[in-house]
């Protein structure tokens, strides 16, 4: 028999700035997580499953269109049709979500009640599942604590929404600890809120499956579900399945060791070649970073947008990979023969990175940079009246200002133009691996 275990599904949760990525795929990118879940069911279908597990967030709390849910029924009414059961969870999304609260699901499909965890047995299947739903967005107490005890002649089988590793960049919903988890004495418990795929227990099992597609540079990699083979009572393999649609990259480029820019888009070109590969003819959007002591700091600094513009030709000479966003964060080499320069990026570098570290500081800088603030709109974008924006942007700031102090501009009477303000990134309703 098998079971398959899905979370964090976010249908149609909105990407912004799309627009901003030149020559993309911009409508597939707006339904890959419908095609993702369409996938999800197809999979069910093929493995003839016995049982679909979704442990919360099918839909996005921000996402209020009705087509999203009548999407979501249509493609359940598919597994209704060849028998394949249906449970799942609320998450913190769906608490908030108008479509969660008031579209109908079909009767296959059974949503675990938010006022107290509950079981349902399914004796056919030698399966007992045990759940409970958020009411709201945010749940701080410990659900875990109280499911209910694991039934006897079943495979027991826990659904829960929750941060069981207590990881800084995620919400602590539902907080839990592994070793809870397994005290239950389940034979698994099916996780969802972290959207990377993680085993966190084996016998029992304590899996997070990740989310089906990830939408932004962050939500890196191959993402998809959990497949469960059950015998005679027993769970006899675990396993990951790709279903993403669209596979997001992050590359990170070391510049200390790059000889010339030429170097570094040979360096790039490899990377992409392979993020290309493995993503098995999936699209690709990847986000760049190019970091590291180097004596190309200075060139790349002052002037970024010929090697941002030669990196997109590269994703573009290779098929269907577009890159996202370049960014810079590069600094001068320890050993230089300008020590009073280094002395002046220093001084620089401190007092920046006391401004961020200061907003009310920062603040009293907006009536001294008001004057600027039009001037280089088209560039950066800065907005002087509204320090937490100008701390977002001071990495930039630094970038700009060390790229003009740097040897090779230090002599010039004309300054080095502005670097032009890279796309933003790719945003929906939270930030990052948790939803």
């Amino acid at each position: 028999m098998r079971v398959i275990h899905a979370a964090d599904l976010h249908i149609d949760s909105p990407l912004r700035g799309l627009g901003r990525i030149e020559g993309a795929p911009v409508d597939d990118i707006r339904l890959a997580t419908r095609r993702a879940f369409s996938r999800l069911v197809d999979t069910c279908l093929e493995d003839q499953a016995a049982l679909l597990i979704l442990a919360g967030d099918v839909f996005d709390g921000e996402w209020r269109d009705f087509n999203t849910g009548l999407f979501f029924v249509r493609e359940l009414a598919r597994l209704r049709d060849v028998g394949t059961r249906v449970v799942m969870v609320r998450g913190n999304h769906d608490a908030e979500s108008v479509l969660a609260r008031h579209i109908p699901l079909p009767e296959h499909v059974h949503t675990f009640p938010a006022e107290a965890a509950g079981t349902l047995e399914l004796p056919r299947l030698g399966l007992a599942v045990h759940g409970q739903s958020y009411g709201n967005r945010s749940v701080e107490d410990n659900l875990a604590e109280f499911y209910p005890d694991r039934r006897r002649d079943l495979v027991n089988i826990g659904v829960l929404h929750t941060n069981a590793i207590g990881a800084a960049e995620h919400s602590n919903y539902a907080p839990c600890t592994v070793q809870q988890l397994v005290r239950r004495g389940y034979d698994y418990w099916a996780l969802g809120h972290v959207h990377k795929r993680s085993i966190l227990h084996a016998d029992p099992w304590v899996v997070y499956p990740g989310n089906l597609q990830g939408r932004h540079a962050h939500e890196s990699g191959a993402r998809g579900c959990t497949v469960l083979d059950i015998d005679n009572l027993k769970i006899r393999s675990v396993a990951h399945r790709d279903l993403d649609v669209l596979r997001w990259a992050e590359i990170s480029l070391s510049a200390a060791a790059a000889a010339d820019t030429d170097d570094l888009l040979g360096t790039l070109r490899l990377r992409l070649q392979q993020i290309v590969f493995e993503a098995g003819g999936r699209p690709v959007l990847a986000r760049v970073l190019v970091d590291g002591a180097t004596h190309l700091h200075a060139r790349l600094a002052a002037h970024p947008e010929p090697f941002a513009a030669q990196a997109r030709a590269i994703a573009a000479d290779l098929g269907d990979v577009w890159i996202e966003q370049v960014r810079f964060r590069t600094r001068p080499p320890a050993e230089t023969e300008h020590g009073e320069l280094l002395a002046l990026h220093q001084a620089l570098r401190d007092e920046l990175e006391a401004l961020a570290a200061d907003p009310q500081r920062l603040a009293e800088y907006g009536p001294a940079l008001a004057p600027l603030g039009s001037l280089v709109a088209p560039y950066l974008g800065l907005r002087p009246d509204d320090p937490e924006h100008l701390a977002a942007r001071l990495s930039e700031v630094e970038a700009l200002l060390l790229g003009l102090l740097a040897p090779d501009h230090a002599h010039s009477r004309t300054a080095a133009p502005l670097p032009a303000q890279d796309p933003a990134p790719l945003r929906t309703s939270e930030h990052p691996e948790v939803r």
